[in-house]
């Protein structure tokens, strides 16, 4: 089968091409060129910028193609540059496609729904929308309307955060980088009882590669990406410090005093929670995942710490590490907590289990009076 594989550099890239290669896809990659990592599998390159249809149709001519994987660019281009010239478009979007998951405070009731379904209230489907969500809807349409039309077969999988080696985003990085600096403590914006949806590389990998499986079934569809085993902030940020055999004391601070941390620990365009149902692609996909999520963090981490975050590599990574400033934050905010207490003292009621307990056989009301 004939395949182009657009983007195929980053963490998932690689699994994929890996994947096809196995199936035995005649396989080619497009992409710019900036990143040619060690470790990709050798097949063809074409290099040209996937953002603008000039390029892509200028670096491909006359060919086409059974499969075309958009995993970079602009899909909207990619996805009318193909009509026509591909048996099948499988496209990676991303989870702000979901109402609430951006400008959360913004839907009512608050936020995006837990569990999000494929079939679930899209961001589109009222006012307001915000930007970047309508043009991950305005890709996801470009390619579904097409495939109903019959310009081709059409998929879109759309990814949470994903981790793992090579990934465009180091997560982990805010721990180890910390544990690496001999720091001892941490900020966690509201104590990091977020849920963030995550999916290591090589299970997303899966997912698309199912799709790639069963591309009759695939067609016309959406499919959410994630791991089996998801994990609070908190319990993520404990595992990656327990990893590295480290002892880190994570502090909870609200995240409206906190942004520096928030913005190191929460994918930029999303808010807390974000979850996801991944059923539809184990149904109709047959998919399972290849690694667990407590193995896939261990390889991330391992990872990194091989070749640590340095900014030629990761230009727009927002970690400061100022600690000074991370420590006057949190002693202000100790000492806030403690003034807030004298001035509004607020004691728990005594609470006791609902149901009756009795000392002695009766049929009437307990000592408690239940």
């Amino acid at each position: 089968m004939k395949t182009l594989v657009i983007g195929g550099s980053g963490s998932t890239g690689v699994p994929v091409l890996e994947g096809l290669l196995r199936r035995g896809h005649d396989v080619t990659m497009l992409h710019r060129g900036v990143h040619e990592p060690d470790g990709l599998p050798d097949v063809p390159h074409i290099h040209a910028d996937p953002h603008f249809p000039e390029s892509l149709t200028e670096a491909i001519g006359n060919a086409q193609y059974d499969l075309v994987l958009a995993m970079y660019g602009r899909v909207a281009a990619i996805a009318a540059v193909f009509a026509g010239r591909c048996g099948h478009l499988i496209s990676i979007g991303g989870v702000p496609a979901y109402r609430g998951c951006l400008q959360a405070a913004q839907v009512h009731p608050y936020g995006m729904a837990l569990n999000a379904r494929e079939d679930g209230p899209l961001s589109d489907g009222s006012e307001p929308v915000p930007k970047f969500a309508k043009l991950i809807r305005a890709a996801e349409r470009a390619v579904l309307e097409r495939a109903e039309a019959g310009a081709y077969r059409g998929t879109v999988i759309r990814y949470p955060a994903i981790y793992g080696p090579r990934n465009l985003v180091p997560w982990e990085w805010s721990v180890i980088g910390r544990v690496r600096d001999g720091r001892r403590r941490m900020i966690l914006p509201d104590n990091g009882l977020w849920i963030i949806a995550r999916c290591a590389a090589r299970n997303a990998a899966e997912v698309v590669l199912g799709a790639v499986d069963h591309p009759e079934v695939a067609n016309g569809q959406a499919y959410n990406a994630a791991d089996d085993d998801q994990f609070t902030v908190r319990q993520w940020a404990e595992t990656v410090a327990d990893i590295m055999g480290a002892e880190l004391e994570f502090v909870g601070v609200p995240r409206e005093i906190a942004p520096s941390a928030l913005i190191e620990l929460l994918p930029p365009t999303g808010d807390p929670h974000i979850l996801l149902d991944n059923n539809k692609a184990k149904r109709e996909l047959g998919y399972t995942q290849v690694v667990p999520a407590r193995v896939a963090m261990i390889e991330a981490v391992e990872w990194l710490s091989a070749n640590p975050v340095a900014p030629e590599d990761y230009p727009l990574y927002p970690g400061r590490f100022d600690y000074d400033a991370e420590d006057r934050l949190i002693d202000a905010y100790l000492q806030a907590v403690e003034w807030v207490r004298e001035q509004a003292p607020d004691d728990a009621p005594d609470v006791r289990h609902p149901m009756p307990h009795p000392k002695t056989v009766s049929v009437g009301r307990d000592e408690g009076g239940r």
